[in-house]
């Protein structure tokens, strides 16, 4: 309670954010990083209680470094990372419908380019493939002559999992631990006929997401598809800045401008809104090289 603060007024707060900040004033970060680590192993706690742990227990560390803190927590698959289980996430009847319908955009712009996705793409790269499952589906359904597939990410469960169920079932799909933040180093000297990045520049804030785009479409043969999060109100492709959402803090960026910004064009792209599917919004955006 501070010190004009009356005692009715400190027993009407929010008993959570009493626990919490008391918790952040006594508790160094680095302590507090190791018990969301552990909150996150206890079984008997409900799944939601720990993810909601797993957050708050670091939560002043985003106001320090936003992307330090969304690294941290897919770094040790916590929280919105914890999820993703190969049980769950590989098979065409887990695929969530939203990615199902990127998938199908990015054939529809192929087509349209007069590329034929099942014959003339050879490579296949994904910035933030987590468990490798995207490009599992994406090997079995639209690109069935494409022989080098690989991805990176950054949560090490997600890709030792992973590489091992794709290597179980005798997959081309290559997946290894990298930051894509070192995105340079990993694709030096390299190029991919599809470069692909879903959903992940949310985590990173509109500088470090905007250098990103522009590595990867550096190394974009054929085409750059990315998926972000859509603004409820306003097209992104409007925004004059990055706006970092509230529940969880991760951005709504202006991709086309990114796109345009690193020198490539915006061959197509889908911005619907508010609406939802399967709990994600739209905002897909198709680009080549200038």
């Amino acid at each position: 309670m501070s010190m004009t603060e009356r005692p009715q007024e400190a027993l009407s707060r929010d008993p959570r954010k009493i626990v919490k900040d008391l918790i952040r004033r006594l508790i160094s970060l680095e302590t507090r990083k190791k018990l969301a680590i552990r909150v996150n192993g206890l079984e008997w706690v409900a799944k939601d209680r720990r993810s909601w742990w797993s957050r708050e227990l670091i939560r002043d560390l985003a106001g320090e470094n936003i992307n330090e803190y969304h690294r941290f927590l897919w770094l040790h698959h916590l929280a919105y990372a914890a999820p993703y289980e190969v049980a769950t996430r590989f098979g065409d009847e887990n695929i969530e419908k939203s990615r199902k319908m990127f998938s199908q955009d990015l054939v529809k712009h192929l087509v349209s380019m007069k590329i034929d996705p099942g014959t003339e793409i050879r490579s296949i790269f994904e910035v933030g493939c987590s468990l490798g499952y995207q490009l599992r589906f994406l090997e079995k359904n639209v690109f069935l002559s494409a022989r080098t597939i690989v991805g990176i990410d950054i949560d090490r469960y997600a890709v030792m999992t992973g590489a091992e169920y794709l290597r179980e079932i005798g997959s081309k799909v290559s997946v290894r631990y990298a930051d894509m933040l070192d995105l340079q180093k990993e694709l030096a000297g390299k190029d991919f006929d599809i470069v692909l990045c879903s959903g992940v520049l949310m985590y990173l804030d509109e500088v470090h997401a905007s250098e990103v785009v522009r590595v990867m479409l550096r190394h974009t043969g054929i085409m750059l598809a990315i998926t972000g999060l859509a603004h409820p109100h306003v097209d992104n492709s409007g925004l004059l800045q990055s706006i970092p959402r509230e529940r969880d803090l991760a951005f709504i960026h202006n991709i086309d401008s990114m796109v345009r910004r690193a020198g490539g064009k915006v061959i197509a792209r889908r911005w619907d809104g508010a609406n939802l599917v399967d709990g994600h919004s739209i905002y897909f955006v198709f680009a080549t090289k200038d």
